[in-house]
């Protein structure tokens, strides 16, 4: 199994809100593509697997070969095949960050620059004030549900991306949205700085040993002893 209509949506940031009107916590994000169409991103902050909070990477000068195969800029939902040579993502294959360098935060406490939500919108807030600039979101789209209006930002019809995060080593009952190549994640491009930001999430109950071809977790290596020579007595003149 694996999450269905992965993709990558390429548009502009125009609002966004910390919390919405969703089952868990989530960071939302207001998006509004060339053509003028309207979507919501669901960015997971909280999760429903023990341990709840995230671990996040925020690399703000993001350089990857996964830049140049990118679709234009604002042209909106674009959908990818879960393969390599393209420009799906995969947290254990594709090398793009050092998952050790990942942190774990909360996805709301009191306080400046100290939760998940803070992080976000930093950076969110940074790409709202920057018209050139221009967000890609990976993960499963949802909708359009004509006649529906949006649940949080009330545009209509209903529409956006969510699992937004790592999509692979799952356990219990999210195991079947594993596969590889579809790990989601924001990429934010600001041209007149010439950089890229990323934004990687993943939740901590994931295995990052997965296999090649389902993306499910494998059992944890165990280490291979190395073999020990017998003991030999020390003899005069033998090293």
């Amino acid at each position: 199994m694996s999450i269905r209509d992965y993709g990558v949506l390429a548009a502009t940031a125009v609002d966004r809100r910390r919390e919405g009107a969703t089952d868990t916590p989530h960071y939302q994000i207001h998006l509004r593509d060339a053509h003028g169409t309207d979507y919501r991103a669901a960015v997971n902050v909280l999760s429903q697997q023990a341990p709840s909070d995230l671990r996040h990477l925020a690399d703000e000068d993001f350089r990857h070969p996964v830049t140049g195969l990118l679709p234009p800029a604002g042209s909106g939902w674009n959908p990818l095949p879960s393969r390599p040579g393209t420009a799906s993502l995969d947290f254990v294959r594709g090398r793009l960050f050092d998952p050790a360098a990942m942190h774990v935060l909360p996805p709301d406490a009191p306080g400046p620059d100290n939760d998940l939500a803070d992080l976000l919108d930093r950076h969110v807030q940074r790409a709202i004030a920057d018209p050139a600039a221009v967000l890609y979101v990976f993960g499963q789209r949802f909708g359009p549900e004509p006649g529906v209006p949006d649940k949080v930002f009330g545009f209509l019809p209903g529409n956006g991306v969510h699992d937004i995060h790592m999509n692979q080593g799952n356990s219990g009952r999210f195991t079947a949205d594993d596969g590889v190549y579809q790990d989601g994640a924001v990429l934010i491009h600001l041209p007149a700085e010439n950089r890229w930001t990323a934004l990687f999430l993943a939740f901590q109950s994931q295995s990052w040993h997965t296999d090649d071809r389902t993306g499910h977790a494998l059992p944890a290596r165990t280490p291979v002893p190395r073999p020990t020579r017998p003991h030999q007595p020390t003899t005069p003149g033998h090293r």
